[in-house]
């Protein structure tokens, strides 16, 4: 029996119903720091957004593929507070129920423009923190012990013969 062969599990195709778990979005995603959404008086963290949705832990109560969401996204990374009511349509539901992924209705211009802030906002943050880690030593603990007991090892042969020539 193969995997692709339907009568290896019985039951059918157990990964049926799990098409909508994959990856839809076009745009580029970026991490969500400091940004959640209030649903239904609920805050709900922000997991990542793009300009085209967000993914985020799942709301209050039963929800289903194509249920219509609105809630307040709050932004306070990097100094912003930027708040911006979104609506958006569940097009993802995980495994598990734990996240799920909306994407954005048509939203007015001056709504778009406060996603568009939020999402320049965390690009910025993920340059920052990867010029940060670019610029640290990548010294790992092993290494630097091993350049330790060297330079022990050295000024240890070096004092040796010091004492070697006065004596």
């Amino acid at each position: 029996m193969s995997l692709g062969d339907r009568d290896a599990i019985p039951g059918g195709n157990p990964l049926e119903g799990f098409a909508a778990a994959e990856d839809q979005r076009m745009q580029d995603r970026y991490a969500a720091h400091r940004t959640a959404i209030s649903v239904g008086g609920e805050l709900r963290a922000v997991l990542d957004i793009s300009s085209s949705g967000l993914r985020m832990q799942a709301p209050p109560g039963s929800r289903l593929l194509g249920d219509e969401i609105t809630g307040l996204l709050v932004c306070k990374a990097g100094g912003a507070d930027i708040r911006v009511t979104v609506t958006g349509t569940i097009v993802r539901i995980d495994p598990g129920g734990e996240t799920v992924g909306l994407q954005f209705s048509t939203l007015p211009p001056t709504h778009r423009d406060a996603v568009d802030a939020i999402i320049h906002m965390l690009e910025r943050l993920e340059i920052e923190a990867s010029f940060e880690q670019a610029r640290r030593p990548k010294s790992s603990p092993p290494m630097l012990r091993a350049a330790v007991a060297i330079a022990v090892f050295g000024v240890t042969l070096g004092i040796g013969a010091l004492y070697l020539t006065i004596r």
